[in-house]
């Protein structure tokens, strides 16, 4: 517990507080008052970044704080130092003591809590590096326990970041102090969703169509700032030209390289704001499909209505699958990607559905088999664009399952309506389609090995030796066995049983190298077949809806 007064403890805290605030923010605002002062301090040991959170506290005399501890499927580790004493036992939160009314004072530092080499997922965890920081609200704000509709006046003070750093948020960019005293009013979710970064990056200003926007970007590509920005408007104009939206005042992208060559990459989607991190030789060209994924978030979920936690978890297969579907189709649609690709995405999909729990996979897969029975089911009258327009035109409705199926319900029949629910179900079977990406392009059913690697990957890899070896299966014809210790060397690439899975293992003659592949029993999936001489004759007769 931490009491204001009688503690010499939270005198030093007000104290650091007065010191450190630069900005002086107006007196007022919408709902609930937080102000954060940072201050990264950059040394030959590493970078750690300060951070002091002001609010008055309540009548009740308590509050329950919010720790980072999650985020984007990652255990984090990285806020230290919280000088709160925990009244209860939750690795999530913690009670803060006071007089009711006084003002509350917290610090904290955000640190890096990764080792090695830059590289995916490493990002979640927060950048925080000697020449620059990127965190988001998810993994770097401690605050107190806010519902996502809450109503607040968020400050943020950056007065105190390195010589020579610039500052691009959410809430704004800057090259030189004048910038760095920002403010939000609004709903608590737009600065828990919120990016932050700070650094030696090149800021470019551009726009999308007719709203401005800003690239914050810094390494070496193999492509030119303005190549990244003329990729970038085409991707995000697509989306806001399907959404027929372009109320975006402000617009952020970060651009920052993984320390591999290749294969490494990540985009994310925040409050006005988007990220990106790319291999060194990468192509930004190959990144199409993620930016229109990642903008297309702005409306699926965030503007289809309020979304629970467990409701988010819920609809995953929605959030996630069909902003997937639109990712590649709209791409198409503005000519970003050509037939081939976009039908070979699929494919690879297809390949990888049966007996699969991914959202991203699954939820694809119905998006296709549901944008098609609609245009049956209305002769070609309406398609899956209708429901998404339809969910958004509906945001004042709580966003759930039960208003998505009504929702597509309204251009079904009452049997596909039926199909629909059965689909949607984890583990159960969706409908393949023939006849979905047009004139040109033909499904039929082929016959294709399973992803089988044979033992349990997580668990041989934890105890440091080969366990959960299946009798007869791949990895047992290939020699390994219970027990063999492993040399730490192993490579393989996950729901992909055409490429070999190699596992290194200690021998009775020393190390030994097994390699094999991963292919279980076969099944037979939906797979889709260009018609290359149509499609050469004549491309845009073949161009999918």
């Amino acid at each position: 517990m931490l009491h204001r007064t009688g503690l010499g403890f939270g005198l030093w805290l007000a104290a650091a507080a007065a010191c450190l605030a630069q900005c002086h923010f107006p007196p007022g605002g919408t709902g609930r008052t937080l102000t954060y002062t940072f201050h990264p301090s950059v040394t030959a040991t590493g970078t750690v970044l300060h951070v002091i959170l002001r609010f008055r506290g309540g009548a009740d005399g308590q509050e329950e704080i919010e720790v980072p501890t999650e985020w984007a499927g990652e255990t984090l580790h990285g806020v230290v130092n919280l000088h709160v004493v925990s009244a209860n036992r939750s690795p999530t939160s913690k009670i803060v003591r006071y007089r009711p009314g006084d003002e509350v004072v917290l610090t904290y530092d955000v640190v890096k809590d990764w080792s090695g080499r830059f590289r995916h997922p490493a990002e979640f965890h927060g950048a925080i590096m000697p020449e620059y920081i990127e965190v988001n609200g998810s993994n770097a704000l401690v605050h107190p326990a806010l519902s996502q509709e809450a109503q607040v006046t968020a400050h943020f003070d950056w007065t105190k970041l390195p010589a020579g750093w610039v500052l691009a948020t959410s809430f704004g960019t800057s090259a030189n102090a004048d910038g760095r005293c920002q403010s939000y009013s609004g709903a608590w979710s737009a600065v828990e969703e919120a990016l932050f970064a700070a650094g030696e990056f090149r800021i470019r200003h551009f726009r999308i169509g007719r709203q401005p926007a800003v690239l914050a970007a810094r390494g070496a590509w193999t492509f030119s700032d303005d190549e990244a920005i003329a990729e970038i408007q085409k991707a995000v104009g697509a989306v806001r030209d399907f959404w027929h939206d372009d109320n975006f005042p402000y617009y952020l992208v970060t651009l920052k390289a993984f320390d591999e060559d290749s294969g490494d990459e990540d985009g994310s989607e925040f409050t006005n704001a988007f990220w990106m991190y790319l291999s060194r030789r990468d192509s930004i060209s190959s990144q199409i499909p993620t930016l229109i994924h990642e903008t297309f978030h702005a409306w699926n979920p965030r503007r289809m209505g309020s979304l629970s936690g467990d409701d988010s978890h819920a609809i995953e297969w929605f959030r996630e699958g069909f902003t997937t579907y639109y990712g590649y189709l709209l791409a198409l649609r503005a000519h970003l990607i050509q037939l081939p690709a976009y039908v070979e995405s699929i494919n690879r999909d297809l390949r990888d559905l049966p007996g699969s729990t991914n959202p991203y996979v699954r939820g694809r897969v119905i998006a296709l088999w549901l944008d098609r029975q609609i245009r049956r089911d209305s002769a070609d009258r309406n398609s899956l664009d209708n429901v998404m327009y339809d969910m958004v035109s509906g945001a004042a409705k709580p966003l759930n399952e039960a208003r998505i199926l009504e929702t597509a319900g309204r251009y079904l029949s009452p049997a596909s309506r039926t199909e629909l629910a059965r689909a949607v179900a984890p583990g159960s079977r969706i409908p393949a389609v023939a006849d979905a990406l047009g004139t040109c392009v033909h499904g039929s059913e082929v016959e294709i090995p399973t992803f089988d690697l044979g033992f349990d990957f997580a668990a041989s890899t934890a105890a440091g030796k080969v366990t959960g070896v299946e009798p007869g299966g791949p990895a047992f014809r290939a020699g390994l066995r219970n027990g063999q210790r492993l040399t730490g060397r192993y490579s393989v690439y996950w729901n992909h049983p055409e490429k070999t899975a190699f596992v290194g293992v200690q021998g009775p003659d020393g190390p030994q190298a097994i390699e094999y592949y991963p292919r279980g029993a076969p099944v037979k999936v939906m797979q889709y077949h260009l018609d290359e001489q149509a499609y050469a004759a004549k491309p845009a007769s073949c161009q999918t809806k």
